[in-house]
């Protein structure tokens, strides 16, 4: 009887023991598992684990935040690289391969001049021209309807060029296009101008006796170009739109008889005491359903922080008087598109993205903090610049400022419209900071209080 005791305890003690390692071993978020590839000079682990541990990476003490989460740099040399995690009780592996870079020698693209132009034709909506022959960074100059005539006089890659005028020029994808013939391309005529005003906007129509390629851009109000068409210098028609207050948002499109439309919309009239009173705005909560974004070191996915801090911020712009859009309010599928024209059939008057940040593994060894907001066109700038001041200075994260750049939920809204990037989920010190309910309360009081400075 005795010796069943014993071996009972025995096996109570294992069992113990076990469970015990189950709650506290140290959880590794990223790497996504233990056996990848990663080709990269650097990475990191990022997880958690009890701050009492005493863990180690191939021997390597660890920091761990109060919080539990930690995140550690470690370098890759290539081939393969194993690591042992050791939190004083076990023992983990992972195995991390970093290739060596091919020695096959890239093509060489080399721009292409045509003996003859040739004529080509959009084949989709909302197609870009380019400043450049690349699909990245700032370079759009406007983006055309279907069925746009160009004539392109050149190639690069996978990019034609394009001749607007005797000193114009851009870029447009083969993708998008289609070749139709190598004659001329005829001109157009410009055969009447209209104008009309409400209290919600202006509107500019030009009708042409065809749809040509033009450009729409920002410069102490708007510059428009019209090109291809005759009677003009050099075969393109400029106008100057000017700004009527602040800049707050405009579209432009061809209707199916030919009329380019530009529609500049009013700035609000502003109640200095209640900004948003009336004002229409839109929240995306960045991600969603199976995008999960980033993973924070505490395990919490993005989707979630983000839903969270936009169901605040809609509860603070309401009792302000403001009336909100959602792109989503529960954790569902939206497509980028999708978000874009939820904003514009609800004829928002701004547009706020919120995400949370992180970084990818060649830039592990920032171990980067803090806020920063996005925009695409120059007229949503000073926004930008007014809500990540307002988070910096009200929840103490770094300001790392307004920064332009093309994301698509920005990039094609009709209003001032800015992405917000509030901390770094994958740091810890943000990460804790993040999933505070109290914190999150802070963010969406900053938020709001940086777009009625704006406002103001």
């Amino acid at each position: 009887m005795k010796r069943f005791n014993l071996t009972l305890g025995l096996a109570l003690l294992l069992s113990s023991t076990t469970v015990s390692q189950a709650v506290f071993s140290a959880e590794i978020v990223y790497p996504k598992s233990n056996n990848v590839v990663i080709n990269s000079p650097e990475t990191f682990f990022i997880g958690n684990e009890s701050p009492e541990k005493n863990l180690k990476i191939n021997g390597e003490p660890v920091s761990i935040h109060t919080s539990g989460g930690f995140w550690h740099m470690v370098k890759l040399n290539y081939g393969e690289n194993l690591f042992v995690i050791d939190n004083g009780r076990e023992i983990k592996t992972y195995n991390i391969t970093r290739n060596k870079p091919t020695t096959q020698r890239a093509v060489e693209q080399t721009y292409k001049n045509y003996e003859k132009p040739i004529i080509v034709e959009t084949n989709s909506d909302n197609v870009p021209i380019r400043s450049m022959p690349n699909d990245f960074g700032l370079n759009r100059l406007q983006h055309l309807q279907k069925d746009i005539l160009l004539q392109v006089i050149g190639e690069f890659g996978n990019y034609y060029k394009v001749q607007l005028s005797r000193d114009d020029f851009a870029w447009i994808s083969k993708d998008y296009s289609k070749k139709i013939s190598e004659d001329k391309l005829p001109e157009q005529r410009i055969i009447s101008f209209d104008y009309a005003e409400n209290e919600q906007k202006r509107t500019y129509v030009i009708k042409l006796s065809d749809k040509v390629p033009y450009t729409l851009s920002e410069s102490d109000g708007l510059n428009l170009v019209v090109y291809n068409v005759k009677d003009y210098p050099y075969n393109k028609y400029e106008c100057h739109i000017n700004n009527y207050g602040k800049l707050f948002g405009y579209s432009s499109y061809y209707t199916d008889d030919n009329r380019l439309i530009i529609e500049v919309k009013n700035p609000p009239i502003i109640d200095k005491t209640k900004p948003l009173q009336g004002l229409k705005v839109a929240i995306d909560a960045g991600h969603g359903g199976s995008e999960l974004g980033a993973i924070g070191c505490l395990n919490d996915k993005e989707k979630d922080v983000n839903l969270d801090i936009s169901a605040l911020l809609k509860s603070k712009l309401e009792a302000n008087g403001a009336k909100v859009i959602m792109t989503r309010e529960s954790d569902s599928d939206v497509g980028l598109n999708e978000r874009v024209k939820i904003a514009n059939a609800n004829d928002a008057q701004i547009f706020v993205s919120i995400h949370n940040n992180a970084l990818p593994d060649s830039a592990a060894h920032l171990k980067s903090t803090g806020s920063e907001t996005y925009y695409f066109y120059p007229q949503s700038r000073e926004l930008a610049k007014s809500v990540v001041d307002s988070l910096s200075k009200e929840t103490g994260f770094k300001n790392n400022g307004a920064k332009a750049q093309s994301f698509a939920v920005v990039r094609n809204t009709n209003c001032p419209a800015i992405l917000v990037e509030v901390g770094y989920i994958i740091n810890p010190e943000d990460n804790a900071k993040l999933v505070d309910k109290d914190f999150q309360n802070k963010i969406a009081d900053a938020i709001l209080h940086g777009l009625e400075n704006y406002l103001k």
